[in-house]
């Protein structure tokens, strides 16, 4: 049986942060792929397996960071890792609450991200 490939999920309303990770966690293996919305959030985590959700904090504001809930409630161990542009310790909070992995902000690097994303890896079971 072949090997499954693992995938990373990138909800973002651009396409930069896909377009940055893309080539490096391809070399590890993984496949990146890349939304712009909820709605193909969720279908992408009904339709595949997915091992670690990168979302960015606009778009789970969306509906007042209730979509988290949404998501842990279809895939219970998926790690979710929420990005954003701004260090804000209120929506920090907000957010953390929701039982995320990990909160980056991204004047933070790349090289954070992708701590968090190997240990997500890491921890996932699928």
């Amino acid at each position: 049986m072949a090997e499954q490939q693992t995938t990373l999920l990138i909800a973002e309303p651009g396409v930069e942060l896909a377009a940055t990770l893309g080539p490096c966690l391809g070399e590890k293996g993984c496949m990146v792929k890349s939304v712009n919305n909820l709605k193909d959030v969720l279908i992408a985590l009904q339709s595949e397996t997915v091992r670690v959700l990168v979302l960015d904090a606009d778009l789970a504001r969306d509906m007042g960071y209730d979509s988290i809930q949404i998501i842990k409630s279809l895939c219970r161990s998926l790690p979710i890792i929420i990005t954003t542009e701004a260090n804000n310790a209120e929506l920090e909070s907000t957010i953390r609450q929701k039982g995320i992995f990990y909160y980056h902000v991204k004047s933070f690097g790349m090289d954070e991200l992708m701590l968090a994303i190997s240990s997500a890896l890491a921890r996932s079971t699928t």
